[in-house]
């Protein structure tokens, strides 16, 4: 009977050990399962996050190109007027456009560049607009005094040139940074 007895505690003790690792195999199980999902839904926090970023990046590029293209037009309406100047046609039509660049430019430099929140760009954007607003004011002085248009000497044809030239260097200033500045730098996420 002694025999017969431990066979029973034996057998009583093989079954617990069995019951207890069959519950800490399933807990085991449990928590590589609880793990992986855990791994899972940080990897899709990823996905969010790089897309997020993705579509960031693209949405400051979009503006910074709209800004280049508005900077563009005005360059455009500007030298316009200096052909109007100096073919003596009628100003009123190339003034307007000209007017409506420059109030686009100036929307588009705190609109489209400052928004971004890329200082690079927005000190780039801020130096053609000093430009715009030098070379309007010697494409003014030689609306005063269309004279001076046809004299290439001229101080204020030669003042007009110099601020042109300036304004075109902060455009290309602004067009080579543009992808430079926005494929190479990590920026914060919005809100």
């Amino acid at each position: 009977m002694d025999q017969g007895v431990a066979a029973v505690w034996a057998a009583g003790l093989a079954g617990f050990a069995s019951a207890a690792g069959a519950a800490v195999g399933a807990g085991m199980a449990a928590r590589g399962a609880q793990v992986q999902l855990l791994q899972q839904n940080e990897l899709d926090k990823e996905r969010k996050d790089d897309e997020r970023r993705r579509q960031h990046d693209e949405w400051r590029r979009q503006n910074c190109l709209a800004f280049q293209a508005k900077l563009g037009e005005a360059v455009d309406a500007l030298d316009e007027l200096i052909y109007a100047l100096s073919d003596g046609q009628q100003l009123s039509e190339v003034r307007d456009k000209l007017r409506k660049a420059e109030g686009a430019v100036l929307r588009g430099h705190y609109d489209l560049v400052v928004v971004c929140e890329v200082a690079e760009l927005e000190r780039i954007s801020g130096t053609a607009l000093r430009w715009l607003e030098q070379a309007l004011f010697a494409i003014d002085a030689l609306r005063r005094d269309p004279v001076h248009v046809t004299d290439p000497d001229s101080p204020l044809k030669l003042r007009w040139l110099d601020q042109r030239r300036g304004l075109l260097g902060a455009y290309e200033m602004f067009s080579k940074a543009l992808p430079q500045i926005l494929s190479t730098a990590s920026y914060p996420l919005p809100g």
